[in-house]
């Protein structure tokens, strides 16, 4: 009886500790101001472009630059390695707590639609776990974590390596009173300015040339996106800044992946623009890889794309 009452007492103790321990990482995750999911989802933003997607636009789009031809207020909300169903989670939580902007700019390459790229990031969304729309995707994207997601704490030791010390960071935000995260506006300058091996690497790896392949769930998620925009009165852009030309014979199906893009676009009736530079484009000293400008190729790229959208905001009008 004495052993039962014992280990009674330790499974009890157990249960608290992980508990503490959920609260704890919870609260600091939430008050970690360089984290988007937390910041947007408590921070009033109302931006009136917004800027989404993976690693291209948050490195590429520049929301200060766009301001000053726009003169409206700009967010980059692009998050590095992000998938569609990343990308609309995130658009979710930012639109619970900020007005919707006029625009929601979106990058969309061949790439986007292979699950080989990006990926559905889970860890970003811990603490808000208790809100169904997210327990709903993370179930439809990431189902062996989502068995583990109503234990305490259990969901944040999964993710160790990647949320400790976001935690940490989090609860000295709290402590110093911290407002405002390292980026802003979102935008986070490219720590590279010099080309890199990628598209190399890329060759070396798929000597006869590499194929797209159309994931479902990345055109379910992708579609979701748009139709939430529109429930929201958002006018939708998908866009691909400019390419790197000596890339293009090397992706066999890129033109056909393209098309069916397109397709989409035109279904749902928002517009997918292919903006291109032969200037840029020619010559890899724009670029840290093939779709990816560097700082000088991403000043002339914003100039572009903020005289764009001053021409889609009169439309608006």
């Amino acid at each position: 009886m004495r052993n039962l009452n014992r280990i009674l007492l330790l499974a009890f103790s157990l249960t608290v500790i992980l508990f503490l321990l959920d609260v704890l990482f919870t609260f600091g995750l939430l008050h970690n101001k360089n984290l988007k999911s937390s910041y947007v989802s408590q921070q009033k933003i109302n931006a009136d472009i917004l800027i989404h997607g993976p690693c291209e636009p948050l490195w590429m789009v520049d929301p200060e630059q766009l301001s000053e031809v726009t003169n409206l207020k700009t967010y980059n909300l692009a998050l590095s390695h992000s998938d569609f169903a990343d990308n609309y989670l995130h658009l979710y939580l930012y639109l619970k707590n900020n007005k919707s902007p006029k625009i929601l700019l979106l990058y969309v390459t061949p790439e986007s639609m292979d699950k080989r790229f990006n990926a559905f990031n889970t860890y970003r969304f811990l603490p808000f776990l208790n809100d169904e729309t997210l327990q709903e995707v993370v179930k439809d994207v990431d189902p062996e974590f989502y068995y583990y997601s109503k234990l305490p704490f259990i969901r944040f030791a999964y993710f160790n390596k990647q949320i400790t010390f976001q935690t940490i960071q989090g609860l000295k935000h709290f402590f110093t009173k911290k407002e405002k995260p390292f980026f802003e506006n979102g935008f986070e300058p490219p720590a590279k300015i010099t080309w890199d091996n990628h598209l190399e690497d890329m060759q070396k790896q798929y000597p006869e040339g590499f194929e797209f392949k159309i994931d479902s769930i990345r055109m379910k998620y992708l579609k979701k996106i748009i139709h939430f925009a529109k429930s929201k009165k958002i006018k939708t852009i998908l866009y691909e800044s400019p390419v790197l030309t000596e890339s293009l014979n090397y992706l066999k199906n890129r033109e056909e992946t393209i098309l069916q893009i397109q397709q989409l676009a035109n279904e749902l009736q928002t517009n997918y623009v292919l903006f291109k530079n032969e200037h840029l484009s020619s010559s890899r000293k724009y670029y840290i890889s093939s779709l990816n400008l560097n700082q000088k190729g991403l000043e002339i790229f914003n100039d572009s794309l903020a005289n764009f959208l001053n021409k889609e905001l009169k439309k608006i009008k």
